[in-house]
């Protein structure tokens, strides 16, 4: 009977051997070796990560089209002016479980599938529509397929890399002196996947999505937040505009309060409290805003 890293580094070769048997083996190894990263990353393979979607390996990394559904067309092409935004929106890594994305790979017909945005995305882009419809992202099945190779390599790559400091086993043991030698193999694999800790994730197909980089920093934003709520008073607008640019210095402080804040979240709302204030008029307070405004966006 050969040892597991050898009979790891057959299935890897194997394209018959199903992705999601393969992590299980791996993950004996790294159990039996008691490499916990490593057991970590593999775990979140086969169940589906919960973690941020910037911590998530960059091999999950899918490209697609934004689309909107018309109720009476279907899917459509969804543009937007601002390029730097549909090319931030463009991008997602998705979280699922091994097992979900290769059962999208092998049973799908269309060539494709849809990726929901998680609901404060959703409602800021469906904002900005002059006919508000449900955005997804369309990503071809073949991203997926490339996504699944990526895996089987990488194992294949630490199964390798394994054998190379000695580490075969014994059947289904390992020798003390194998495991340490492990050891030396677990920061390069943990390393190329990035850190899987103390985040969050929207789970099912609801996938954060990349953040859109200012040229501004929070703290700019913060500080033109504030003297907003200063001036709103100022500002002479009615009760509906009122209750518009609040609930987006809502939105706006709960986004810089969070560890990681969505930018598209942020970019838009200042967007919608840019409309509001350009509403008024012969207003000096206004003009100040707008001013700062146009610094932020």
């Amino acid at each position: 009977m050969s040892g597991l890293v050898l009979e790891l580094q057959r299935d890897a070769l194997n394209n018959k051997i199903d992705i999601s048997n393969l992590v299980r083996k791996a993950l004996v190894v790294s159990r039996k070796l008691e490499i916990k990263e490593v057991e970590s990353w593999l775990n979140q393979e086969l169940n589906g990560y919960t973690v941020s979607e910037d911590s998530l390996p960059k091999y999950r990394e899918l490209n697609g089209t934004l689309k909107v559904y018309n109720p009476m067309r279907g899917l459509i092409p969804f543009r937007i002016a601002n390029s730097e935004l549909t090319h931030e929106l463009s991008y997602r890594r998705v979280p699922h479980s091994i097992a979900e994305l290769e059962t999208y790979s092998q049973s799908n017909e269309s060539g494709t599938i849809l990726l929901n945005y998680p609901t404060e995305v959703r409602d800021s882009l469906m904002r900005v529509m002059e006919l508000p419809m449900e955005p997804y992202l369309e990503i071809g099945i073949g991203q997926v397929i490339a996504l699944i190779d990526s895996l089987r390599n990488k194992i294949l790559d630490w199964a390798l890399e394994l054998e190379k400091k000695g580490v075969k086993g014994e059947g289904m043991t390992f020798s003390s002196h194998e495991k340490h030698a492990a050891e030396n193999v677990t920061y390069k694999i943990t390393n190329n996947i990035g850190s899987m800790e103390n985040s969050q994730l929207q789970q099912a197909s609801d996938c954060s999505q990349q953040s859109l980089q200012f040229e501004t920093s929070d703290k700019h934003i913060a500080e033109f937040i504030e003297t907003l709520k200063l001036s709103i008073n100022q500002l002479n607008l009615n009760e509906s505009d009122t209750k518009e640019l609040n609930a987006e210095v809502a939105t706006i402080e709960h986004q810089l309060s969070s560890p990681n804040p969505k930018k598209v979240i942020l970019s838009e709302s200042l967007k919608s409290v840019r409309n509001i204030v350009e509403g008024t008029t012969g207003s000096l307070v206004a003009t100040g805003l707008l001013a700062q405004l146009g610094v932020l966006i």
